[in-house]
């Protein structure tokens, strides 16, 4: 069981390496088994890959909003809190040129990475590394933007979020 152990605490060490340049991974964690989100992200990668490839000319595709999704269009700010490790308010649907923060509310550090690369700027874990650090970004062109933890989930697995920006006309 011990042998175990060390893998996955190697294994993690070697994923969050990249977006840990302060070395918080270095050192052993201590504490509960945080929490994971189960939940499938139901969208198709693929599909938003190719539509960011596009010109800007061309029009965003049509965006299916789902039913569970949090209305904040008209507004000029929105936040999502993230816990140990689900990000609240998981699904959100914005303006164009809504400002986003993100708050870790939880004891384990944290990264918004986009589902689709390069789809808008990463946050890094240093930036929410503690309970009460928060960054921003701003979503200036509509269309969807999936998202998720890259230290406990995947682009489509654990700890996911989508931030669905429609045009001002729409909203």
């Amino acid at each position: 069981m011990r042998a175990g152990l060390v893998v996955v605490l190697c294994l993690a060490s070697a994923s969050c390496a990249g977006d840990d340049p302060a070395g918080l991974f270095e050192q052993s964690r201590v504490g509960p088994a945080p929490i994971v989100e189960s939940e499938t992200l139901d969208i198709d990668l693929d599909t938003l890959a190719d539509a960011t490839a596009e010109p800007e000319t061309a029009s965003p595709p049509a965006v299916e909003i789902p039913a569970g999704a949090l209305d904040r269009t008209g507004r000029r700010a929105v936040d999502i809190d993230i816990r140990d490790n689900v990000f609240e308010q998981r699904v959100i649907v914005v303006t164009a040129g809504t400002e986003i923060t993100w708050t870790n509310q939880g004891r384990n550090e944290h990264n918004v990475r986009p589902a689709v690369v390069g789809a808008f700027e990463s946050i890094s874990a240093a930036a929410l590394a503690g309970k009460g650090d928060a960054a921003s970004l701003v979503f200036t062109k509509p269309g969807d933007y999936p998202y998720f933890c890259s230290l406990h989930g995947t682009a489509t697995n654990g700890q996911t979020g989508r931030v669905i920006v429609v045009s001002a006309d729409s909203a």
